[in-house]
């Protein structure tokens, strides 16, 4: 079978061989979709060591993530590898949310990569890595507000707390507390943000008792949902600033005998895969990680063949609320008697024997 070249490709499309080695490189051609179609129908490998030895690139990129356990970040690098298709590989770096592993993966992979989409863990920290590795990159879920020159792509995360809190005060809740991520941190800081103007906007306002900042981890969850259960009044409604400590938030419920949503309704941000398999189903704002990271994909393709250009380009994914079983029109519960359904539920398990921990 003979070998199907570019010139093919092109001669099959109508185009010139230039056009087809643009879309290749990825760049904007008019004729995206037939070209596609044309390259599936010939099955058509383009030489990418040719191509690269010619321009001077490695046709590879790197994609750094705090943590590849967690599925927001798995998304992410799905999105963006099905983004490159056969224009590039993907180096995949996971740091375990490790500042100092951040800069030396910068360090490391300057000269072998083209460029990076980057979620870093903290975003004061990198300022010299940054201007060291040299090359194009495109943040994820963080905004370096110091450092404006790199594409951005974001979620909605302030419109994502609003549609919570909107949602909460639709049911008639005004008892509304939020579990943040870290202020220092785009989505955390835009979420409370959101939170907080949608409060003022309902004219309930904030209850600086029901703010309680943690730091997107299931222990954190765990621990902030706790803090609110002690309050005197504890709230009738809360939102989850992320997946990680929804997981920790509703644990602490199951423990402390507080029923969702009989007694708190509850609303996470980002839809998870047990959301639907447990019971209650959790009301959530989804976002689409994997858009997420195909448009950091995107935008980088997009750099690397436009290095000269000075604008930079910030992208917002879209977010809505998907409403399931967590979220009820609110009650007045005792929180001495969650206290008594603990005892009796640990009285049980010593009794069986049983310790299965809930499930996560």
């Amino acid at each position: 079978m003979p070998v199907v070249t570019i010139t093919d490709v092109a001669s099959r499309v109508g185009v010139s061989v230039a056009t087809i080695s643009r879309f290749l490189s990825g760049g904007n051609v008019r004729e995206e979709k037939k070209i596609r179609s044309v390259i599936q129908e010939l099955n058509y490998r383009p030489n990418i060591a040719a191509r690269n030895l010619k321009s001077g690139r490695s046709a590879t990129v790197a994609i750094i993530v705090p943590d590849i356990s967690n599925p927001f970040f798995a998304a992410i690098v799905r999105g963006a590898e099905k983004a490159s298709g056969d224009s590039l590989m993907a180096a995949i770096v996971n740091t375990d949310s490790n500042s100092e592993r951040e800069i030396n993966a910068l360090a490391n992979l300057y000269g072998r990569v083209d460029g990076a989409i980057f979620v870093p863990t903290k975003e004061s920290d990198h300022k010299n890595g940054l201007s060291h590795f040299g090359r194009p990159i495109v943040f994820v879920d963080r905004y370096l507000q110091k450092e404006k020159k790199y594409d951005t792509v974001l979620a909605d995360n302030a419109r994502g707390a609003e549609l919570a809190v909107e949602h909460f005060a639709s049911e008639g809740h005004t008892k509304i507390a939020i579990i943040s991520g870290p202020l220092d941190s785009t989505p955390g800081r835009q979420r409370e943000e959101g939170f907080r103007k949608a409060l003022d906007n309902s004219k309930i306002g904030a209850n600086p008792n029901y703010v309680i900042v943690s730091d997107f981890t299931q222990a954190g969850g765990y621990a902030a949902m706790n803090q609110l259960l002690d309050l005197a009044e504890p709230p009738t409604a809360v939102f989850s600033s992320n997946n990680l400590m929804t997981y920790g938030a509703l644990n602490a419920l199951k423990d402390r005998g507080v029923r969702v949503p009989s007694d708190i309704s509850f609303i996470g941000f980002d839809d998870f895969e047990l959301s639907t398999l447990i019971s209650p189903k959790i009301t959530v704002i989804n976002r689409d990680a994997e858009a997420q990271g195909a448009e950091a994909m995107r935008a980088l393709m997009w750099r690397l063949e436009n290095m000269d250009s000075k604008i930079s380009k910030h992208s917002v994914i879209p977010v809505n609320l998907i409403k399931r079983e967590s979220v009820t029109i609110p009650r007045t519960w005792d929180l001495q008697n969650s206290h008594k359904v603990k005892e009796r539920q640990s009285q049980t398990s010593d009794h069986s024997n049983n310790k299965e921990k809930v499930n996560e």
